[in-house]
């Protein structure tokens, strides 16, 4: 279904050695989800291995995708800098490789998350956190619940990631915020 081995080998030669060895990471912990909540394991690890496909981009090649398929203009104003890789790169895996919608809205949501996501956009928001090889107290306590619920799991990593951004003097991204409010009211 998937040239998973070609995509691999381009993304060893296009990333740095660090994020193409946390894509893999990403891919491996989206494959044991998907395999739990019983989705589709192999499209999984596919969304997990593209997700940070144009997270190295340049300031330019992120204009030229903006421009060339119509993105918004916003995603170039500083304050998007660490999330605007995900917006490209759910149209870059489009055009490169033809992935399906399912597996582009969930790279376009792994970094902010959206009020409407699916439980593969869950586990490669989810994923991204998690596999790694050092956590802190928070990624270890969604590590440790994410089997049990993933919708806490978020939540946990959600609030983190919002009290952060507070603390750095920035606010939160308005679907980010909508998701805090929905899974609260969820968990309630």
């Amino acid at each position: 279904m998937f040239e998973i081995e070609k995509i691999q080998q381009e993304l060893k030669n296009n990333l740095s050695q660090r994020r193409y060895e946390h894509s893999i990471k990403v891919a491996k912990c989206a494959r044991r989800l998907a395999k739990h909540y019983g989705i589709n394991e192999e499209k999984a690890y596919v969304a997990g291995l593209v997700h940070d496909i144009a997270k190295e981009f340049s300031s330019l090649e992120n204009e030229k995708w903006i421009q060339k398929y119509n993105l918004s203009k916003d995603l170039l104003n500083p304050k998007y800098s660490k999330i605007i890789h995900a917006d490209i790169g759910a149209v870059v895996v489009k055009q490169l490789y033809g992935l399906d919608d399912e597996i582009c809205e969930a790279i376009r949501f792994h970094t902010i998350g959206n009020k409407s996501m699916n439980l593969l956009d869950k586990i490669i928001f989810i994923s991204d956190k998690i596999a790694r090889d050092k956590v802190d107290l928070v990624v270890k306590k969604a590590k440790d619940i994410v089997y049990d619920d993933i919708d806490k799991a978020m939540l946990i990593l959600l609030n983190a990631q919002k009290e952060h951004l507070n603390k750095i003097g920035q606010d939160i991204h308005p679907d980010t915020f909508e998701l805090i409010n929905f899974l609260e009211d969820k968990n309630m």
